[in-house]
């Protein structure tokens, strides 16, 4: 058994590593054809992003948030479900979890608790009404959670320029800062790793488990077809709902470790666009925990070190947006070139050779 899951993983985990090699060589000869060195403009890259441990831990912090909406999207893709919302998500997560530690005259120890389910249940919220259209209008899910995530930024703009804004904050678009005491634990004084990285690593685990259970298996099954589920008793309608639910509300956490770990406060471009990236991600690693959290460190590094290698080599950082690019298109057309088939093909060859 525990063979199978290692193979699982490892099975997950090799097509995300050809897929990033293609896209770093091509990335390589555009460099070479702006003149520059590709080594060294990758070597800088790395440094950029692991050079230190303050390199690495500002790559950490990149990749807890993308992990996190990445796993929440997994769940609503297996259950072709196209979330495309997470942006949106996110910031109904980082505004309810907000409130909740500026608001709430409780206890520190009670706030982190509450603000936490806050952040997911305002995810969970904006995701299940997306999954709602669906289920009762059969409106397209990625119309509407795409919408949503324009709500969700103007709901933003409108709380951090009115109600929300901070009255000594000399008119910056923001809220006021959490008290430091609601702030999560950093390692030390000389990064930005705060102890958010345990929660992404317990909530991998828990995806991890998750699809072990019956109600994983029941979205896996449903995934399949509506035949299917319906064959399997299952109420389409209600699963839709709770799908994008749960979908949305893991992205409603990640806005809460970005509020409560990073900012401590509220920004209008507080979502950074993860949400974007994180359908990269999630994909990618072919919608496996493993192989999400192995992408999303990627990932993080390639936006990490990719100001380092602009910085010190010139080479644009437009290079990055074209490797990310390029994991896209090989994301969206590695279904359509089974590798299997490939390998058949040379095989057939090499037969014919030897035949002759």
């Amino acid at each position: 058994m525990g063979k199978t899951r290692i193979k699982k993983a490892v099975g997950s985990i090799w097509p995300a590593a050809i897929t990033i090699i293609i896209a770093l060589f091509i990335g390589a000869i555009l460099i070479v054809i702006s003149g520059k060195d590709p080594i060294d403009a990758y070597r800088l890259l790395f440094n950029g992003a692991f050079g230190s441990a303050h390199k690495i831990s500002e790559t950490l912090v990149k990749a807890i948030p993308l992990m996190i909406m990445a796993l929440g999207i997994s769940i609503a893709f297996k259950n072709k479900m196209w979330n495309i919302g997470a942006d949106g998500q996110f910031t109904l997560g980082a505004i309810f979890s907000l409130s909740v530690g500026i608001y709430l005259k409780l206890p520190v120890w009670l706030l982190f608790p509450i603000s936490f389910l806050a952040a997911f249940i305002g995810g969970a919220l904006w995701g299940a009404l997306a999954g709602w259209l669906k289920a009762k209008f059969n409106a397209n899910e990625v119309i509407t959670t795409l919408m949503l995530n324009y709500i969700a930024t103007y709901l933003l703009t409108y709380l951090v320029y009115g109600p929300m804004m901070d009255p000594e904050g000399f008119g910056f678009p923001q809220t006021p800062l959490l008290p430091e005491g609601l702030h999560l634990g950093l390692f030390s004084a000389q990064t930005r790793i705060h102890m958010g990285i345990f929660v992404a690593l317990a909530l991998l685990g828990l995806v991890i488990l998750f699809w072990k259970s019956t109600l994983g298996y029941k979205i896996e099954l449903m995934g399949q077809g509506e035949q299917v589920s319906r064959y399997a008793g299952i109420n389409a309608k209600r699963m839709m709902i709770l799908v994008m639910a749960l979908s949305g509300g893991l992205c409603g956490i990640a806005g809460w470790n970005e509020i409560y770990g990073v900012h401590y406060r509220l920004m209008t471009d507080i979502a950074s666009g993860y949400g974007t990236l994180a359908i990269v991600i999630a994909l990618l690693g072919n919608l496996n925990p493993v192989g999400i959290g192995v992408s999303s460190f990627f990932f993080a590094a390639l936006l990490v070190g990719g100001n380092t290698m602009q910085r010190m080599t010139g080479i644009p950082y437009s290079i990055v947006d074209i490797i990310q690019g390029l994991v896209i298109i090989f994301v969206i057309t590695r279904q359509a070139i089974n590798l299997e088939s490939v390998r058949m093909f040379f095989k057939k060859i090499g037969g014919k050779q030897h035949v002759g």
